[in-house]
């Protein structure tokens, strides 16, 4: 994955899906390096995204304990969802300003 923005909001989505996976399964699972995970986990941090890390061979990153992020970019399945959710709140007549 070249672009580093859609690589690091693809490790966000990573961090929040698995409890506890190691830098190598992460790096593996993106098709870079190792050097390259640690760096979009600093842009991450920079974000303002609490990141912890286990030290150690098989150590690796997770996201600190109640720091869930919203998601950013929907699976094509969400975005159906979403879709078909807001097409029939339309189509019950629904008055939330948000969504009709």
């Amino acid at each position: 994955m070249a672009d580093p923005t859609a690589r690091t909001l693809r490790l966000l989505d990573l961090l929040q899906s698995a409890e506890r996976r190691g830098v190598a399964e992460r790096a593996e699972r993106l098709g870079v390096d190792e050097r390259t995970i640690r760096r979009d986990v600093q842009r991450l941090t920079a974000a303002g995204v609490r990141v912890e890390s286990d030290r150690g061979r098989y150590g690796g990153y997770r996201l600190a304990t109640g720091s869930r992020v919203l998601p950013i970019v929907f699976t094509a399945e969400e975005t159906v969802a979403v879709f078909l959710g807001l097409a029939q709140a339309r189509a019950t007549g629904c008055r939330i300003p948000a969504c009709c």
